[in-house]
C-alpha cells in the first residue's frame, strides 16, 4: 500500500532544529557511512572528526550548518546516483557563499567555524585557472576578496583553500589554542600539502607560520607523513621560481639538496609504519579481476582502503620529490657527472609508480565503469 497522507514533517527534535525531513535522513547517512564505518586504530577523519558536534551546535541556516548540508548531499548524491540530492547540494552550496562572505566581515564571528565551513567548500573546487588571483596578505579584505571571487560556480581553482590561508594569516594571533582548533590547522595544513603535489598547477602561497601544526612524537603514521611532506610546499615554491628563468648553479645544487633530504625523511617513513600496514601481493587473482585488468600481474592488499591511500600519498610525495630532484640534474648536469643521480630517481619514481598501479585493484576490484553510468 501506498501513503496517501501529507508528507512527514519531521522529529519534534528536528523541527526545534528547522531541519526537514530529507536533511534528517541525508546528514546520518553521510556521518555514519562517511565517519563511524570500522577503521584501523592509526586512521582518523582529521576535521570530520568534530564535524558531527561542530553541526549539532551551529545556528540554523548558519553557514556552518549549510556548508555540512551542500558535503552531505553531495556525497549522499554520488552514493546513491540521485540528481535530486546533486541539485539540493548546489542549493546550500550557493547559500554557504554569501554567509561565509558576511561572517568574515564580522571580526567577532567564530574563527573555527568559519575554517570548518571552508575546509567543507574546498570538496567544491573546481580545477581550472584561477579567474581571480589575489596575493594572500594579512588583511581582512583580502580573506573577502578570495571569496567573492567564488560565485554562479565560477570557482577560481584553490580559492576556498587561499580564503582559509587569508583568514589565518589575519586572525591567527586572536585565536586560542584548543584541540578543535589544532585539527582544523592540520586540516588547512594537509590540503595544503596535497595542492603541492601536483604538476600541473601553481603552488599555493603558504600562510605566515609553517608548518602550522606538528604531530606528538607518539603520533600515528598519518601525521608522521603530514609532517615529513609538509617540507614539500617550501621546496615545489622554490623549485617554481627557478624553473622559469635562468637560475644559478649554487641556487640549482641547495635545491637538490634540499629534495634529496626530504625525500630520505620521506623514505624513512616506510620504514616506521606499523607491520599490519605493509601491503601484501594477493597470491590469488580472481578472473574477473584480471579480466578488468591488472598491471604487471600484482596486485597488492591492504588491511583497509584508508592505508591504502595513505601509503598513495606517500608515493605521489616521493614522486613529485623524483622529479624535482632530474628538473635540478638536468639543469645542472655538472651535479651528477656519472648519472648515478639521475637512475636512481627515475628507477624510483617508476618503482612508486608501479606500486601505485598494483593497488588500483584493491580499490576498483572488477569494476569498469561508474556505478551510477
Amino acid at each position: 500500500m501506498v501513503y496517501g497522507g501529507k508528507p512527514s514533517t519531521g522529529c519534534q527534535n528536528c523541527r526545534k532544529r528547522h531541519i526537514k525531513p530529507m536533511e534528517d535522513t541525508v546528514v546520518p547517512l553521510f556521518f555514519n557511512s562517511y565517519l563511524y564505518l570500522p577503521k584501523d586504530p592509526h586512521i582518523q577523519n582529521g576535521f570530520m572528526e568534530i564535524l558531527p558536534i561542530s553541526f549539532s551546535n551551529a545556528k540554523p541556516h548558519s553557514h556552518l550548518h549549510v556548508s555540512t548540508l551542500a558535503v552531505a548531499f553531495f556525497s549522499v548524491a554520488a552514493w546513491t546516483g540521485q540528481s535530486c540530492l546533486l541539485r539540493a547540494s548546489e542549493q546550500y552550496f550557493t547559500q554557504a557563499l554569501p554567509k561565509i562572505r558576511e561572517s568574515l566581515q564580522d571580526e567577532n564571528s567564530d574563527f573555527d567555524s568559519i575554517l570548518l565551513s571552508i575546509l567543507l567548500l574546498s570538496t567544491y573546487e573546481v580545477s581550472q585557472h584561477d579567474l581571480f588571483p589575489s596575493a594572500v596578505d594579512e588583511s581582512p579584505l583580502t580573506v573577502f576578496e578570495e571569496f567573492v571571487a567564488i560565485k554562479d560556480w565560477e570557482n577560481p581553482m584553490k580559492a576556498h583553500l587561499r580564503g582559509a590561508i587569508a583568514l589565518i594569516n589575519s586572525r591567527k594571533s586572536k585565536r586560542l589554542q584548543t584541540a578543535a582548533s589544532r585539527t582544523i590547522d592540520h586540516a588547512v595544513q594537509t590540503q595544503i600539502v596535497k595542492t603541492s603535489r601536483g604538476l600541473t598547477s601553481p603552488t599555493v602561497p603558504i600562510p605566515k607560520v609553517w608548518p602550522l601544526s606538528q604531530p606528538a612524537p607518539s603520533s600515528g603514521p598519518r601525521p608522521l607523513l603530514a609532517s615529513a611532506a609538509a617540507e614539500i610546499v617550501n621546496l615545489r615554491l622554490v623549485w617554481e621560481g627557478i624553473i622559469d628563468k635562468p637560475a644559478k648553479r649554487a641556487e640549482i645544487t641547495s635545491l637538490l639538496t634540499k629534495a634529496i633530504k626530504i625525500d630520505t625523511n620521506l623514505a624513512a617513513w616506510a620504514h616506521l609504519v606499523p607491520q599490519h600496514w605493509t601491503p601484501v601481493a594477493a597470491s590469488i587473482i580472481p578472473q574477473s579481476v584480471r579480466n578488468a585488468g591488472i598491471y604487471n600481474d600484482r596486485v597488492d592488499c591492504y588491511t583497509d582502503m584508508w592505508i591504502a591511500s595513505t601509503w598513495n600519498t606517500y608515493r605521489d610525495c616521493r614522486i613529485l620529490v623524483q622529479s624535482i630532484i632530474l628538473s635540478c640534474l638536468r639543469m645542472a648536469p655538472s651535479n651528477d657527472p656519472q648519472g648515478l643521480r639521475t637512475m636512481m630517481a627515475t628507477t624510483t619514481a617508476h618503482r612508486l609508480a608501479d606500486e601505485i598501479c598494483a593497488c588500483l585493484p584493491f580499490f576498483l576490484g572488477s569494476q569498469l565503469e561508474s556505478v551510477h553510468a
